[in-house]
Formats: structure tokens, sequence, C-alpha cells
């Protein structure tokens, strides 16, 4: 007797075959069989009639590393059909670290609605140990890439400088534990403190040990706008001293002198492929990027951490910044761009509001008005910032070995559960793909589920995901492709997606005719 027998579905199996009538069977959390008409007993079969039966969607870019310890439905993630969920992301996790400096990587962690105190750890695996000891486990599955910045801010504080050779040592030796354990690479946040003021050499000496494991080193890059080309020439520099995989987080063109430049990029991390540089991209379907408020400051403030930059508007640096926040912030569309997710009840009054609406509001200038938030808020405001062309996204989407990732969390339904108005790429990422895909008549079917499951497992070196296949995890979503989208938006992220009918994660059901369950059946997965 099978656990689920999936009957009279369409199989898309996420490695580019063409869509196929077959029934999929489920027994003991894996894919038992998959052929024309079972007629075997199942303790639970569904009719998936005129639905897409697709593995499970893998989210390759997420910072979900503690949204299961802070609300372990994961709702935001489960209703979009996601089952699998790469978190250490952008540099940051809460590991690893020797233990005489964990005070350091506990500064750093900080201002999470978690015991930040007790979960900041020396390892990833003591992480999971304190999380399993309270009884916190995912709704989906829950894989790790080790953060530099965390790894960094562990060894040296937050000091803007180049690392020592002694200090570079023990990342590497920390990076290596990791990898043993099962970590699944290294990720980079060289658009944030500290990691913006790493050197080449130290970032070569880290790839070496990623590459010893077959890891993926995935990069938030230092720039994603004028110095674009910079910025991947240090990621392909990487790759050509180490042979370590290095993959682009969130591709974009941001800010408006780069709008239309699409094909140009494509082409130059084409041409690098052709030379042999092993590098991968994943993307989320939306102009506006989220990040915190100091993101818009000039990069120097941020030596010495986001509180750091915050002080320096009260010092002797603050006309330097001013100047440059003039050179930058010109217009009221420049200030409106910049909309205020949440201050954390820090500073109230710009919470919901774009920079410009403040400004007005309070008689200042644009670049007063980020100094109000910046310095009110210590640093601490998270903020959406309207940066990308949309034909650009559109671009980028249609690639067939571009991967989908939301850059989103875990995050519940209810707005009283959350801070503000979150990006609703947390919510409506992946329908809102296909959605696009379906309107713009993008790619068939297959190509479409492939970048959000076999490639993704591809990426990851995943070799029991990301496809429908005997004896493979079973990780599946069931969904309308006619109907699938996404209903989240600025104004009201808290919205679920339409279209999606039935979530399996490792062999149970996770969302069973558009209702979660209470299954938390999803799995730390360790890179063999």
């Amino acid at each position: 007797m099978f656990d689920i027998l999936v009957k009279n579905g369409t199989v898309v199996d996420g490695k580019r075959t063409k869509p196929y009538k077959a029934d999929v069977a489920i027994k003991d959390g894996k894919i038992a069989l998959i052929k024309d008409d079972i007629n075997e007993e199942a303790i639970k079969i569904i009719d998936a009639s005129q639905k897409i039966v697709s593995p499970g969607f893998i989210d390759i870019h997420t910072h979900s590393d503690v949204s299961f310890i802070e609300d372990n439905r994961s709702e935001s993630k489960i209703y979009q059909g996601v089952t699998s969920e790469v978190v250490g992301q952008c540099g940051s996790t809460f590991y690893p670290s020797r233990k005489e400096d964990i005070k350091n990587l506990k500064q750093y962690v900080k201002g999470r609605k978690i015991d930040t105190d007790y979960f900041a750890s020396t390892s990833f695996s003591e992480f999971l140990d304190k999380a399993k000891a309270k009884d916190f486990y995912p709704a989906n599955n829950w894989l790790t890439l080790i953060g530099h910045n965390a790894l960094r801010t562990s060894v040296m504080g937050f000091e803007g400088r180049a690392a020592t050779k002694e200090e570079i040592t023990i990342m590497v030796s920390l990076l290596e534990e990791e990898m043993k354990k099962g970590a699944f690479g290294l990720s980079l946040g060289l658009g944030y403190a500290p990691g913006i003021f790493s050197e080449m050499d130290e970032l070569v000496a880290l790839g070496e040990v990623v590459a010893k494991y077959n890891g993926m080193v995935a990069s938030h890059m230092r720039d994603q706008g004028s110095n674009i080309y910079e910025a991947l020439d240090e990621m392909f520099e990487i790759n050509r001293q180490t042979g370590a995989h290095v993959h682009i987080a969130h591709l974009k063109l941001s800010g408006k002198p780069m709008w239309g430049k699409a094909e140009e990029l494509l082409s130059f991390i084409r041409k690098a492929q052709e030379e042999g540089i092993d590098v991968t991209c994943d993307i989320y379907p939306y102009e506006a990027a989220s990040s915190g408020i100091t993101n818009v400051l000039p990069k120097w403030t941020l030596a010495g951490g986001v509180e750091a930059a915050a002080a320096r508007f009260k010092g002797a640096e603050r006309n330097r910044i001013m100047r440059e926040l003039e050179e930058k912030y010109t217009s009221d569309d420049d200030g409106h761009r910049i909309y205020i997710v949440s201050t954390g009840g820090l500073y109230p009054p710009a919470d919901g509001k774009t920079i410009t609406d403040l400004a007005h509001e309070l008689s200042i200038s644009i670049p007063e008005a980020i100094e109000k938030v910046v310095v009110e808020t210590k640093g601490h405001c998270r903020q959406i910032s309207f940066a990308m062309d949309e034909n650009d996204m559109l671009r980028f989407i249609r690639e067939i070995d571009i991967a989908i990732g939301s850059d989103g969390s875990g995050m519940p339904l209810d707005p009283k559960l959350n801070e503000g108005k979150p990006h609703p790429r947390n919510f409506g990422t992946f329908p809102r793909f296909l959605r696009l895909n379906r309107e713009h008549k993008m790619l068939p079917i297959e190509d479409a589920i492939y970048k959000m499951t076999g490639l993704s497992a591809k990426m990851m070196n995943l070799t029991n995901r990301g496809v429908l296949e005997e004896g493979f995890a079973g990780d599946v979503t069931i969904f309308d492709k006619d109907k699938i989208s996404d209903m989240a938006t600025y104004d009201n992220p808290f919205q679920k997606p339409v279209g999606i009918d039935h979530v399996i994660v490792n062999g149970k059901l996770a969302v069973y005719n558009g209702i979660q369950t209470e299954a938390r059946n999803g799995q730390f997965l360790l890179n063999k």
C-alpha cells in the first residue's frame, strides 16, 4: 500500500522532459512509482486531473535561516509550493565562531525576534542541535551556506580593514569544519559590512576550501549598478584562482543609468562561461529590492557596522555623507523609490512611507530624511528600493539557466505577526514567475519548472531532489498552470497565491486542497 497516490495528473518532471500523463505513488518519504494508471491501494488518493504534478519548488536564495524558529508554519513559502530552501545567504548566518569570539557573533545577529544570544553558535551543527532541543522543525527542507560576514565578524569584529594572514587562516579553518559537516558552500555579502572590506587573498583562500568540497560560492556582489562588471570580474577571478563554482545572487541592473542593458550584461556573463568560468545566477521576478536602510549610504560609512554608520551622522564625517547623498538623491522621484518597511518601533513616523513622503512631512530634504531614519533607528530599519527596470527583469527571467530564488523568508500570513509590509517576494515569487511566464509566453512549462526545480538542484549538488524520479525524495507540488498566480502586492503582501492545490514534503501532505496541514516534515539537509 502506498502512502499517497496522485492520479490523472500531467507530470512535469524537472528534467525538461515534455509533459506526460502518469500517476505518481509515494511511500516512506520517496517517489515509489511513476507510470500510467496505478491501481494499487493508497492511504491517500489525490485526483490531479487537469493539474500539473511537479517536483517541489527549490528556493535557491532565501533568508529563512531562523524563520522556522520564529514560526514553523513557513506559510509564505509552503503556500507557494516551496519544499526546500537554501539559507545562509548574503554573507549572513548565526554561525560559525570560535568559542572565545562568540560575543562578536552575538552582536552581529542581534535584532531578530528569537533569543539570538542562545542561537548564535560555534557551528551550524550546534545551531541545529539547539533548534532540535527546543523542538523547532521546519515545514519544508532547509540547507545552508556559511555566511562570510559571520565568519569575518567572529574572527575580527566589525573592523573596516583587510584581514591579516593569521585571521584568514582562522576563517579558513572554521569554514573547512563547516564544509566537512555538510554545509553546501560559502555566501558572500560584499555589499555589506564587514564583507566590503575583504580583499582577493581572503576570498581566494576561502574559495579554495569550497572547491575542495565541491560547494558553491554565492555572492551578493559589491555592486549591482554602474560598477557591476568590476563586481562580476571579481567573482570570475575567484573561480579562475580556485576552481570553485561561483554563483551570482539576485541578478539585477540597479539604478536608472543601467536600465535597458540586460542584453549587454547577459553577453558579458555568457562570454565568461564560454571561456570556462563556472558561474551561475539566480533572480527574483520583481523590480524592487529590499535590504537595510544603511544600504543606501556610501559604502565607506559601514566600517564598524550599521550602528557605527548611524553614529557618523553625529560626528565630523556628516558633511561628507550628506554631500554624497545629495549627489545620489536629487529628486522627489529618487526618494519615492525608497519605501520604509518597518523601523521595528524605533521610529514609527517613518513606517509605511517613502523617504520623499517623510521629507515633505518634516519639511526637510531627501538626504536629511535618510539621515533622520538612520539616526533614529541606529541603522536597524528595513526598506524596499524600486531600483530595477521591468523589461530588464523580464529579459533575465526567460533565460533557461538562470534559477528562480525569492531572496525572501518564511513568514506568517497574519499581518499582526509581521513588522510593517515586507516585500511581496516573500509571498509570491514562484507563482508570480509562472504567471509572468504564461502571460508573456516565454518558456514551455517544462522549462519554466526546470528553472525552479532541477536546475536549482543541479546548482546545489542535490542528488535526490528537484526531479520526479523513482527513488527520489517525495517532494511534490500540484497546481493549475492556467490559474497559478501571485496575489501579494507592495500595499498588501499578506496574501496567499492561487492555483496551488497540494504540496507534499518528504512524503507527507504539507498543503491539502489549498490549506496547510499540521505536518512539519522538513529535513535539515547535508551536502554529502
